[in-house]
């Protein structure tokens, strides 16, 4: 199983939804295999085939604040897998795997907490437009959820770029819910994004990790 750090996975999710001749694209691929690395603009410029300030441009539009940011960030990313089982059998390993996701299930039903989920499902009918955000394998969540409110008939809209997911934070109303799921809370490892704090939209984080929950918490528009 993989456990990305915050920008590994923010590139990924840029591949994805990028044109894949766009220059969005070709950093976000390039910077993927320099994990670990460090390297200049100038190098990045060289071997994407754009210019310096549309290497700039990028960082920026991924949220970060210039390229020292991503450069730091860079040098100190990596992708890194947890191996569920050493089995020498593909079947061992996969009757392994499949516990694991039994347990989990069983400790979702013990630690869910129902009065908040109760909220939450008033707070989506009440709202005009519902968002559901995630990155990677927590954006198949937000798009499952999606899918289901509007086979029900409510506005809901999943966004799968991040950058896109920071622009409609920032430009949200009171009337919008913002719904985010983030299991191990990488969605904030920066820092909370400033366009949680800037946008009026009411925000409700799905996540696994206390400590990202205490830290939320802080915020009035914030529910977990």
């Amino acid at each position: 199983m993989a456990y990305y750090t915050k920008l590994p996975i923010v590139l990924l999710s840029e591949i994805a939804s990028s044109k894949e001749d766009s220059y969005r694209c070709r950093i976000a691929s390039y910077l993927m295999g320099r994990m670990g690395e460090s390297i200049s603009a100038e190098e990045i410029a060289r071997d994407c085939f754009v210019s310096k300030s549309a290497v700039s441009r990028f960082c920026r539009e991924i949220g970060l604040e210039d390229f020292i940011e991503l450069k730091e960030l860079l040098a100190s990313s990596s992708k890194t897998f947890e191996i569920v089982s050493d089995a020498p059998k593909a079947e061992e390993r996969a009757v392994t795997y499949i516990h694991q996701i039994q347990k989990a299930m069983a400790q979702v039903a013990d630690t869910l907490d129902y009065a908040a989920l109760k909220q939450l499902v008033k707070d989506i009918l009440k709202a005009e437009r519902v968002m559901c955000f995630g990155l990677l394998k927590a954006e198949t969540a937000a798009i499952n959820l999606q899918s289901d409110l509007s086979m029900l008939g409510l506005r809901a809209l999943p966004k799968v770029s991040f950058k896109d997911q920071m622009d409609y934070l920032s430009n949200s109303t009171a009337e919008d819910l913002v719904i985010i799921f983030s299991y191990q809370g990488v969605f904030f490892e920066y820092d909370l994004p400033p366009e949680v704090r800037q946008g009026k939209a009411k925000v409700w984080v799905v996540t696994g990790n206390p400590y990202v929950k205490e830290k939320l918490l802080q915020l009035p528009t914030v529910q977990n």
